[in-house]
């Protein structure tokens, strides 16, 4: 057992167990229903999109946008290389090319001036991730994918209630959260959201959720099927538009990403909660951050100016030119001094799926000498109290005196 550990995330009370007993007793369906509803109403107008779409899991809101942008084979994403595997398993299913891009190093966030040069005329959109809730720098950002006509999925796993220039991130092309318990909010475990912008997008995703089929149809000139007319009764609805119309051609199949009632209704309650939430962690970040800066050796993640990090994640790192090797110094915290160290995350480009597709180390250099070299999460959840930050903080400030050469 360690003494500082990652794996309390959002944080479950009284008023959710109340939500969850509100619905099972109202006698509404726990699949759907105005629960639902009410829980996508509340997310738009918090991250002030025009559309919330409800899904079992950030990687399911991630295959809808595969689907709504018709990315297959011949087609090309830019994608940042340093998030979980979750953010591109879609694109490979899909047969599309990843190209990678680099990171800043100060914040692990795809660099916008890497992303210029991995463009093409098979470039469909750029991929992006809020590392650990921290912003990328969306304005260079979408200034280069309007140049090229091409939208942004940002990858809100770690986002939900973070800012970029004084703005809730989720008002954008395509964006998916999660709402897995590890996350600032959670759905009973697991869960997702994808806002959206884009009426067209928005209708087919909510579609798509549900068994949806997206192609042409044409009508069929009869509502008859052999010798069978079509009833009146709505007994027979799940034949969908089958008496009347067939498809031309099929673009897109949607299966069964639906969020049920009772996950809505603990959504409501841990939405509300979110700010207070991230305002602790915040507290938590900020000491974190005022003892790396007395420690010599360690520099903090930065957070640019005007902007809020959900600090999902800390990450800190150790400098090149501190006599520290990082993994000596991640083993010194997680096995000597008790606080469980989880770096995150592998880059993307050197995974085993994506070195089936091509890829390799060299690709994305700053990544991997950040990642190899340099990176360490430290624990951070709504839930740490004070004698838990102060051993961290000691362990960091012992950890580089005893682990350097």
């Amino acid at each position: 057992m360690k003494v500082v550990e990652h794996s309390v995330g959002a944080i479950l009370g009284e008023e959710e167990i109340e939500a969850i007993r509100r619905v099972i007793s109202s006698g509404q369906s726990l699949a759907w229903g105005p629960e639902r509803t009410a829980f996508e109403e509340d997310f738009r107008a918090y991250c002030q999109a025009r559309h919330a779409i409800s899904v079992s899991s950030c990687t399911a809101a991630l295959h809808l946008c595969a689907q709504v942008l018709r990315l297959g084979p011949g087609d090309e994403v830019v994608c940042t290389p340093q998030s979980f595997q979750s953010t591109t398993l879609a694109l490979i299913a899909r047969g599309v090319r990843v190209r990678f891009a680099d990171i800043d190093p100060k914040t692990l966030n795809i660099a916008p001036d890497s992303i210029e040069g991995k463009i093409n005329e098979r470039t469909k959109a750029i991929y992006l991730v809020h590392h650990g809730g921290n912003p990328a720098d969306m304005d260079p950002i979408r200034k280069i994918a309007a140049a090229h006509d091409i939208p942004v999925v940002e990858d809100c796993a770690h986002a939900a209630g973070t800012e970029y220039r004084g703005q809730k991130i989720g008002a954008g092309d395509l964006c998916c959260f999660s709402f897995h318990s590890l996350k600032n909010m959670t759905t009973l475990g697991e869960g997702g959201m994808l806002t959206t912008n884009n009426d067209e997008w928005a209708a087919e995703a909510g579609a798509l959720r549900t068994m949806g089929v997206i192609g042409e149809t044409v009508d069929r000139g009869t509502d008859r099927i052999g010798p069978y007319a079509k009833p009146d009764s709505k007994v027979f609805d799940h034949a969908g538009i089958s008496w009347t119309q067939d498809y031309a051609g099929i673009e897109e199949l949607g299966t069964h990403y639906r969020l049920s009632a009772v996950q809505a209704a603990v959504g409501r309650v841990q939405l509300r909660k979110l700010d207070g939430f991230i305002a602790t962690r915040a507290r938590v970040a900020q000491l974190y951050t005022e003892a790396i800066a007395e420690i010599p050796g360690l520099r903090p993640v930065k957070v640019a100016e005007g902007d809020k990090s959900a600090w999902h994640l800390y990450t800190c790192f150790v400098e090149p030119d501190s006599g520290v090797d990082r993994d000596r110094f991640a083993k010194y915290l997680d096995n000597e001094r008790g606080v469980q160290i989880i770096l995150r995350f592998w880059p993307l480009h050197l995974s085993a799926e994506h070195r089936a597709e091509g890829h390799g180390f060299g690709e994305s250099p700053i990544c991997e000498k950040v990642w190899f070299e340099q990176q360490i999460n430290l624990p951070i959840c709504a839930a740490m109290e004070d004698w838990e930050i102060d051993t961290v903080i000691e362990a960091l400030t012992d950890g580089m005196q005893e682990c350097r050469a």
